[in-house]
Formats: C-alpha cells, structure tokens, sequence
C-alpha cells in the first residue's frame, strides 16, 4: 500500500510539474510574459507622466507670485500655509523624471522650510527671504517642468492652437472672428445672440 502511495504522489506530482512547465516555461509563455512587461513599463510612464501633468497644472496655479509679493510688502496672506503645505506635498509625493528630481527636491527643501518659520510664527522679516527663495525655485521649477512634461504630451493634447483668419485687407482679425475651419473657436463678436 505505501508503494502505491508512493508512486501516485510521485506520478500526480509529475503531472503537476509538467503542467506547470507547459503554463511557465514554454517560448509562448516567455514572449507572452515580456509583452506583459512592455505593456506595464508603458502603463507605468503614462501613469508617471499623468501624474507629473496634474502636479505641474496645481503647482502653476497656486498664487505663489502673489504670496510672495504680499510677504515682501510686509503682510502675510492668510493663504500663505495652505500654499506652502501644497508645495511640498505635490513636489514630495510626485513621481518625477529623473531630469526633475533635483529642481523638484530644492523646491521642497524651500518650502518645507517656509512653512516651518509660517508654523513657529516667524515675523516677515524671517518670512521675506524663505518666500523669495521658494518664489524663485517655483518660477524655475515650473517652467522646467512645463518643458519636460510638454515633450511627452501629443501634439494636439491641448487641442488646436488658435490661428487668426486673415480679413480681406489681408491684416490678422481679432480672436473672436476665427472660424473653427482656421483651427480657432468660433465665438460671435460682442452683443451678438447666441
């Protein structure tokens, strides 16, 4: 009886190697398993680059010229945490191309610093020059960023650039006369109904 134990367990564990062989190991198996590769690394960049897209549109967006205008006037917005809490977490949590990590990093290690002196209370002379160092990062940071994201996006990510339609005097109109056929929206001048 322990013989023939024996050999089923040996026969059903060969099966099972053989089976598992067939599913891993054959050529079909290899270029299906790098197929899946190439369709993840692909899936993974576009994922990079939506993120790196989304954090550039939010940084961009923040009053950060503002705020600092104000700190350098003397007054601290009251908008001031909130956007130098955004700075470092979108530059922190970002997945950044390697060409970024660095500009990216100065930018968070100046506003991380920032917020602290906002969080201790510091008065605007301590804030003044923390705000002018991360004005100045944001303003290089952003339009490095801009770049690099810019060069992944297809060419009509951002839908037809407008082009003026030349009147009959051969001059450019204004943008509100281009037709959609010039790659503009068409808008209706002032007081026209809609």
């Amino acid at each position: 009886m322990k013989r023939l134990i024996t050999g089923a367990c040996l026969v059903a564990g060969g099966a099972l190697l053989a089976l598992t062989a067939a599913a891993c190991g054959g050529s079909n198996a290899k270029s299906e398993s790098s197929a899946s590769q190439a369709s993840i690394d692909e899936l993974a960049a576009r994922v990079q680059q939506n993120q790196m897209l989304n954090a550039v549109i939010t940084l961009s967006a923040l009053p950060e010229h503002e705020m600092d205008t104000a700190a350098q006037g003397g007054k601290i917005d009251n908008k001031y945490v909130p956007t130098a809490r955004m700075l470092v977490r979108l530059t922190a949590l970002t997945d950044w191309l390697p060409e970024l990590s660095a500009p990216a990093q100065k930018l968070h290690d100046d506003s991380v610093n920032l917020l602290q002196a906002l969080d201790d209370g510091k008065d605007v002379g301590v804030i003044k020059p923390l705000s002018q160092a991360v004005h100045e990062d944001w303003h290089v940071f952003t339009d490095r960023a801009w770049d690099v994201v810019s060069k992944s996006l297809p060419a009509n990510a951002g839908g037809p650039r407008p082009t003026a339609v030349p009147s009959s005097s051969g001059s450019s109109t204004p943008h509100d006369t281009m037709t959609a056929a010039s790659g503009g929206v068409s808008t209706p001048p002032a007081g026209a109904a809609h």
